[in-house]
């Protein structure tokens, strides 16, 4: 009986080593929070429709670039349903927010704005204008109440940039462990969640760019891996 079963045992795992063998890695591309992703997953079939409608799910939350998402209506005081996700990630940004004394603040965007780097065009703004828009900066002057988002000063704007594209990764990532995945990599705008072995069978690697100033984004020079 104990021989028996050794040899079940050593064919069913030759079996499962050799299905993840054979079993192919897709390979998705595309365009989404105003950036591109790369996705990388062993699995019998291209799940890319899958992928796009969760990440399209967290754009039309948290992107301040659609005009049509929660956070745009929010930061335009209009009224808007507040969906799991957007609920998620403020929580989330909020017990950041008091863990670091609101070194990290979603509620930067008007002076990101200014500076030209979030979604509308600036120039670099001058003290008087810095002084005036961190009057309406602060992660306590909004909060979550019931199901609704309430500010202190309708001027408060919200910017999920710093932490909206790791949502979209992790999202991304439940996505393909629910579908019993175990080697993937997720990478969205330089945010990246990795599981398991790359194609050559080996632990993914990633590389971290060197940082220096390259507003073109030419500098393919590695600083570490």
């Amino acid at each position: 009986v104990k021989a028996a079963f050794l040899v079940v045992l050593i064919v069913a795992s030759v079996a499962i080593i050799w299905q993840q063998r054979s079993t192919p890695y897709q390979h998705d591309t595309g365009f989404i929070f105003g950036t591109t992703y790369s996705i990388t997953y062993q699995y019998a079939k291209d799940l890319q429709p899958e992928i796009e409608a969760e990440m399209k799910e967290v754009d039309s939350a948290l992107s301040p670039f659609n005009k049509q998402s929660i956070i745009t209506a929010i930061n335009n005081n209009q009224k808007t349903s507040l969906n799991k996700k957007f609920t998620e990630v403020f929580n989330l940004a909020e017990k950041i927010s008091r863990e670091t004394d609101g070194a990290f603040d979603i509620t930067v965007a008007p002076l990101v704005n200014a500076c030209g780097f979030g979604f509308k065009s600036g120039e670099h703004p001058t003290a008087h204008t810095i002084d005036s828009l961190l009057a309406t900066i602060g992660y306590q002057r909004v909060a979550l109440v019931g199901s609704k988002v309430v500010k202190k000063d309708r001027r408060t704007m919200l910017d999920c940039s710093s932490i909206a594209k790791g949502y979209g990764c992790d999202r991304v990532a439940q996505l393909l462990r629910d579908k019993g995945i175990s080697n993937f990599m997720v990478e969205i705008g330089g945010e990246v969640v990795t599981q398991g072995i790359n194609p050559e069978r080996l632990p993914w690697k990633i590389g971290v760019t060197k940082p220096i100033d390259d507003s073109l984004n030419t500098n393919n020079q590695i600083q570490t891996v």
